[in-house]
C-alpha cells in the first residue's frame, strides 16, 4: 500500500468480493491490534461484532453487489483485546485485473465528531472572516465615498482658487502696467519740470545776480532741493524696475560685473584714494544689470561713509570683497534666503568706514530709511533697499555686521 495511504488518519481496508482481506493500512493496525500480515487472507467479518457482522451480511454486502457502494454505515469494530470501536464505513466495489475488490474507508465516531466540531469551528471562523471582509469592504466603500466627496470639494475649491488667481494675475498685470507707466512718467514728465527749475535758476543767477542780492542763496537752496528731488526720482525708478524685471536663469561672472562697477566708480575711487581687494569670485545665476546695481550701491556706500582722523581729515577707504560657500544648515538664524538650496555663496563686502549700530540692521534695508542726516551724507535712503530687492530676486538674502567707528561688513548670500 502506498506510503500516503498508510499515513491517512482514516482506516483503509481492501478485501475480495468473497470477503477476504488483502491489505490494510497502519491506522487499522492501531485500531484492531493486528498486523497486516496477520490479517491478510482473513475474513473481513471477523473484525466486526456479532451484530455488525449480521448487518454486513444482510444489508451491506447485498448493497455492494447491487449498487457497487455504500455510504456512512455505522458498524462496531472488534480489536484483538475485544475492545469495541464505533465506526462510520464507506465502501466501493471496483474490478482490478479481472478481480472485484472492495475498498473500505472508515473513521471512528468519536474522531468523526471531533472532525465535525473542527469543521464547524472552521466554518464559524470562515463566516467571521467573511463578515470581517464585508465590514472592511463596507468601510472601504465609505472611505472611498468620503474621499471622493473630499476630492470633489477640493477640486471645487481649487477651481475657485484658480479663478481667483486668474483675476489676481490680471490685477497684478494691470498693476505692473501702471507701475511701468509711473516709471515712464517719473523718468520723463516729472524730471522735465525739475530740469526747467534748475535751468531757469541758473539763468536768474547769471542775468540778475546783482538785482537778486541775498536772493541768490535762496536760488541755490532751490536748485539743491530740485537736485535732491531728481536723484530721488531716479532712485525710485531704479527700485521699481528691479521690482518688475527679473532674469536670473543664466550664469553671470561676478568678477566681470564688479570690474564694470569699478570702472563706473573709477573717479570716485581715485578721489577718495580708496583701495579695493577682491577675491576670485564665482559665477552665479542672475541678471548682470541687477547684480551691477547691487555691488555699485555697496561699494558707493563704502566710499560715502568714510571715517575721519582726529584732525578731521578723511581716512582712505579700504574695501575688501571675499567669498566662501556656506551649507544651508550652517546659515545664521537671521538669514532666510528667498529660495531653498543646499549651498550658498557668501560674498562679504567689508570696509573701514564709520560703521553703525547693529540694532538698526533691519531698518537700513527699508526704503527711505537713513541713519544720518542729509547734511552729513548725501543720498535718498533707497540704495540698500535696492540691494535687498536684487538679492531677493536672485533667491538669496543680505545682512550686515558692524560697530560704530569700526567699519561694516555686508554679507550677500546667493544660491550655488
Amino acid at each position: 500500500m502506498d506510503d500516503l495511504v498508510d499515513q491517512l488518519p482514516c482506516g483503509v481496508i481492501l478485501f475480495t468480493e468473497a470477503g477476504y482481506i488483502t491489505q490494510i493500512n497502519a491506522t487499522v493496525e492501531d485500531h484492531v491490534g493486528y498486523t497486516a500480515a496477520e490479517l491478510e487472507g482473513q475474513p473481513f467479518a471477523n473484525l466486526l461484532s456479532l451484530a455488525s457482522r449480521l448487518f454486513y451480511q444482510t444489508h451491506i454486502y447485498p448493497l455492494l453487489t447491487l449498487k457497487g457502494r455504500v455510504d456512512e454505515v455505522a458498524l462496531t469494530l472488534l480489536s484483538r483485546s475485544n475492545q469495541r470501536t464505533q465506526i462510520l464505513l464507506n465502501a466501493l466495489c471496483r474490478e482490478v485485473d479481472g478481480q472485484r475488490l472492495i475498498y473500505c474507508a472508515y473513521l471512528p465516531l468519536d474522531q468523526r465528531h471531533l472532525f465535525e466540531a473542527e469543521l464547524i469551528q472552521a466554518r464559524k471562523a470562515a463566516e467571521q472572516a467573511r463578515q470581517a471582509v464585508e465590514e472592511s469592504e463596507a468601510r472601504y466603500r465609505a472611505l472611498a465615498a468620503e474621499l471622493e466627496e473630499r476630492v470633489a470639494e477640493r477640486t471645487q475649491e481649487l477651481s475657485i482658487a484658480n479663478s481667483n488667481l486668474h483675476y489676481l494675475n490680471a490685477d497684478l498685470k494691470r498693476s505692473n502696467e501702471n507701475l511701468q507707466q509711473f516709471a515712464y512718467v517719473a523718468s520723463h514728465d516729472l524730471q522735465e519740470p525739475l530740469r526747467k527749475i534748475q535751468s531757469f535758476s541758473d539763468m536768474l543767477k547769471t542775468q540778475y545776480a546783482t538785482e537778486l542780492g541775498e536772493g541768490t542763496a535762496l536760488l541755490e537752496r532751490m536748485q539743491l532741493a530740485a537736485s535732491r528731488m531728481s536723484m530721488l526720482i531716479k532712485d525710485l525708478l531704479a527700485f521699481s524696475r528691479i521690482s518688475t524685471r527679473q532674469n536670473t536663469s543664466s550664469f553671470v561672472q561676478l568678477s566681470t560685473v564688479i570690474n564694470a562697477v569699478l570702472i563706473d566708480l573709477e573717479l570716485a575711487l581715485q578721489e577718495a584714494h580708496a583701495t579695493v581687494v577682491i577675491d576670485q569670485l564665482p559665477p552665479v545665476k542672475g541678471d548682470p544689470s541687477q547684480l551691477g546695481q547691487l555691488f555699485q550701491n555697496l561699494l558707493s556706500n563704502a566710499l560715502k561713509f568714510r571715517r575721519t582722523s582726529t584732525d578731521d581729515n578723511p581716512i582712505s577707504p579700504r574695501i575688501r570683497i571675499t567669498v566662501c560657500q556656506v551649507a544651508a544648515d550652517d546659515l545664521p538664524p537671521a538669514v532666510v534666503p528667498a529660495r531653498t538650496a543646499g549651498m550658498y555663496h557668501r560674498i562679504d563686502v567689508s570696509d573701514n568706514g564709520i560703521g553703525f549700530d547693529e540694532k538698526y540692521v533691519d531698518r537700513i534695508f527699508q526704503v527711505f530709511q537713513r541713519l544720518h542726516g542729509r547734511s552729513q551724507y548725501a543720498g535718498t535712503g533707497i540704495g540698500l533697499a535696492i540691494c535687498a530687492k536684487v538679492v531677493t530676486n536672485h533667491g538669496g538674502a543680505i545682512t550686515a555686521h558692524s560697530r560704530p567707528g569700526e567699519g561694516a561688513t555686508f554679507s550677500v548670500y546667493l544660491p550655488v
